[in-house]
């Protein structure tokens, strides 16, 4: 049985090789001596254990699945067409569309059959030592093993918090006491991450000739300092959570001692030092265009700040992609209108006012409280911060040939101030008896004595529609220019998912800094971050920062939330918010019943001049997190197969 499932594993690897840069051919039926034996085959055996790593990419979607990862379910791109409507940056949101909101239930995720693959392995390799020429190539081997072992569990522990630990393979069909393993202690599966980690960067040598796909020592460090931030968050910030008469809490399967935070901070502030030793710095490679610079680190397979990536490929087969997997996404055609810049539906989601307003970003209102006006609409960007700009596409930008015209409507004239508007209602001064001048369908092709009442993309006000921009602004980021207008349709695009990135280690790095007194220290690496953004030269750092506990519900101060907010600003769109928001413990308390508000433009007619407007998000809709999500249960048939996985997480 364990043989099967090793080969059939192999096998997805086979099929996923164009995306590892593996070129290995399976000849004949291939047993534990053929796979372990030999790197050739223990890279076709990793090749498989890569394709289901925890990694919310392009194809993740935010349902409750069973196993969001696997083909047929959460990311199966062949599926039905509906990657930009439940992704996880809709669900947390980071964009706006009419689709999704918060998911307080997640998607599980449960790969103990891949971890007894990994165990297997971790068991027999030895046995093959003899067979390679190098030591360090059988180290970098056993340590990719415990690093892939360690992003299985890292999966685990950000949803569930403590989880069986089982570092041996067992037999699924052996006795059924012996496969009932009771759950671990959140700080025990946390450090048991750290030490799989550990064990990789101590025994992996860097990079090789796999370059960004596949694991070295700075990977693991990466990881390492990205999944020990969380585990000091978690330590340091649950005990708010008011868990304490939860029996999972009692017992420590979720929730970790306080006094254990600075532990965890401290083996990622290390790791991050690690990876700065690495060959990796933060691309400046289109300077000094530092907006087009940003943009194209997200697209330049040579980027100097990669450090692991997740690929795809486009392989033809009768003119038509071919049906395997992890490949390819439909980034573009979900991001870009048609049909101007896209051949399909048109784009799907978009970035609310309230991140724009994160960002460095030019003042619309007057001193005097009446909207500034602007000669052209493409005025707005004056003033914005260039990597705010490297992320949306605002009026007047271009993308494959035609220029971003985004607007709500018409007024005839405007004498008010900006607040008097009141998010357009229609009883308003400025907006009765028919001054302002909006197209209820989102009709492109309706004029008001000759002038188009709303421009070619947007912004319409049926909210339930595709296409036209809702907000005020598109996603640029991980959006490929160059793609013909022609091939920009669903399953067409190939731009690799940045997993691991220099700059989030920066970030990681700033944080648990900050968390262990190194104040002076992590504004340094905030610092890096932003000169690099072309932000504002500011050093935010206040030797007595204001106290924002009374918006928080713990202890913090308005420095430590400033380096999450640049976190914020500097990863949008990567799908780190959700996970940062539930690590810090605030989700319930940003989300709110929070409503998404919208940059709206509006031609002034007797002036010939544009103003923005701060408006509410059509749809009136409002995002809550619950104080539930921040552990999901335990999945329901896992507990019937295993009742010591009880106590349930709180609240499920």
């Amino acid at each position: 049985m364990k043989i099967k499932k090793i080969l059939f594993t192999a096998l997805i690897g086979f099929l996923v090789t164009s995306c590892y840069d593996l070129t290995l051919e399976p000849k004949g039926v291939m047993g534990e001596s053929e796979l372990f034996g030999s790197e050739a085959g223990a890279k076709m055996f990793f090749a498989g254990q890569y394709t289901f790593l925890p990694i919310e990419e392009f194809l993740y979607m935010a349902r409750n699945e069973d196993t969001p990862y696997r083909k047929g379910n959460g990311n199966d791109p062949w599926g039905t067409w509906e990657a930009m409507k439940n992704n996880l940056q809709n669900m947390s949101g980071e964009f706006v569309n009419s689709w999704m909101q918060i998911n307080n239930d997640g998607a599980d995720y449960w790969p103990y059959d891949y971890i007894r693959e990994l165990n297997s392995f971790i068991t027999a390799f030895p046995n093959y030592k003899a067979n390679f020429s190098t030591e360090q190539t059988y180290n970098n081997l056993l340590g990719e093993a415990h690093f892939l072992r360690a992003f299985y569990y890292f999966g685990m522990a950000k949803r569930y918090g403590g989880v069986p630990i089982i570092k041996e393979a067992q037999d699924p069909n052996g006795d059924p006491q012996a496969l009932a393993v009771p759950r671990n202690t959140e700080y025990d599966t946390w450090k048991f991450i750290h030490d799989d980690l550990q064990f990789a960067i101590d025994n992996m040598s860097g990079p090789g000739t796999d370059g960004t796909t596949r694991a070295n020592k700075y990977v693991a460090a990466a990881l390492m300092s990205r999944t020990m931030l969380y585990a000091g968050t978690i330590a340091k910030y649950s005990q708010y959570l008011g868990y304490q008469n939860e029996a999972a809490y009692q017992q420590g399967f979720v929730g970790i001692d306080p006094s254990k935070a600075s532990e965890f901070f401290q083996y990622s502030y290390d790791a991050g030092k690690i990876v700065e030793q690495g060959p990796y710095a933060l691309y400046t490679a289109k300077y000094p265009d530092k907006a087009t610079n940003f943009a194209s680190l997200f697209l330049d397979p040579a980027s100097t700040e990669n450090i692991f990536i997740k690929s795809y490929t486009m392989d033809a087969h009768d003119g038509e992609p071919q049906k395997t997997f992890l490949i390819p996404h439909s980034w573009d055609a979900g991001m870009s209108p048609t049909p101007s810049m896209s051949s399909f539906v048109g784009s799907q989601s978009y970035p609310a006012l309230d991140l724009m307003r994160m960002y460095d970003f030019p003042e619309i209102v007057n001193p005097d409280g009446t909207p500034k006006r602007f000669a052209k609409r493409g005025d707005i960007r004056d003033g914005m911060e260039p990597r705010m700009r490297g992320c949306m596409f605002f009026n007047g930008d271009e993308l494959r040939g035609q220029t971003f015209e985004i607007g709500r409507g018409l007024y005839k004239t405007f004498t008010w101030k900006a607040t008097d508007v009141k998010d357009g209602n229609d009883t308003e001064a400025p907006n009765m008896n028919g001054n302002r001048v909006v197209s209820n369908w989102g009709d492109r092709s309706q004029m008001y004595e000759g002038i188009y009442i709303i421009p070619k993309h947007g912004t319409r006000n049926n909210e339930g529609g595709e296409n036209n921009c809702l907000t005020g602004a598109f996603v640029r980021k991980y959006v490929n220019p160059d793609m013909p207008v022609d091939k920009v349709r669903e399953h067409a695009s190939v731009q690799p998912w940045i997993v691991l990135r220099l700059g989030e280690i920066y970030l990681n790095t700033a944080e648990a800094c900050y968390e262990l007194g190194k104040k002076t220290e992590a504004f340094d690496y905030i610092q890096k971050i932003r000169d690099r953004a072309g932000c504002k030269d500011i050093r935010p750092y206040k030797a007595s920062p204001a106290d924002l506990s009374s918006t928080y519900g713990y202890p913090i101060d308005e420095n430590l939330q400033f380096i999450r907010d640049e976190r914020y600003r500097e990863l949008w769109g990567e799908n780190q918010r959700w996970w940062d928001l539930r690590r810090w413990r605030v989700a319930d308390r940003v989300y709110d019943r929070w409503t998404p508000r919208i940059l709206s433009c509006y031609y002034i007619i007797n002036e010939d001049k544009y103003i923005y407007l701060n408006e509410r998000e059509m749809g009136n809709r409002t995002w809550t997190a619950e104080k539930k999500c921040y552990y999901q249960g335990i999945p329901q048939g896992e507990i019937n197969k295993n009742s010591n996985l009880l106590p349930q997480n709180p609240l499920r």
